[in-house]
């Protein structure tokens, strides 16, 4: 039930400062681009590193890596965690995993949300 209670929290916590960097963003930079989302995911990925080499240095225990990674990071932008995997199949050698992830990830993603739309305007039309 605590590791539950853990990423409940950090989900929030992540949530909630997702939304404030992500609405700040578009208000300063306007609305032509989607620089929320960008900027959430590339501020999310720098904090992920900054975490990731602190917790290296030092001894951290299980449910705080749960709490902060998973649920602060996991709901404030998963890119970080996309990123952050990749850097480690690269830090393993393993390149052409790590571009079959970035590729399909992306690539493939991105045709399954056209594939979703279509299918609902094909089948609700």
């Amino acid at each position: 039930m605590s590791k539950i209670l853990l990423l409940v929290t950090g989900g929030a916590i992540g949530t909630l400062l997702r939304y404030i960097v992500s609405t700040v963003s578009q208000k300063t930079f306007g609305y032509n681009f989607p620089w929320g989302t960008m900027i959430v995911n590339l501020s999310g990925c720098f904090l992920i590193g900054i975490a990731w080499a602190l917790i290296e240095q030092h001894h951290t225990s299980f449910y705080f890596k749960l709490f902060l990674f998973t649920g602060i990071f996991g709901s404030y932008t998963t890119f970080s965690a996309f990123a952050i995997e990749n850097v480690n199949l690269m830090r393993g050698e393993q390149i052409g995993l790590t571009l079959v992830n970035i590729f399909t990830t992306n690539i493939l993603g991105l045709a399954l949300v056209f594939a979703g739309f279509y299918a609902v305007k094909l089948f609700t039309a």
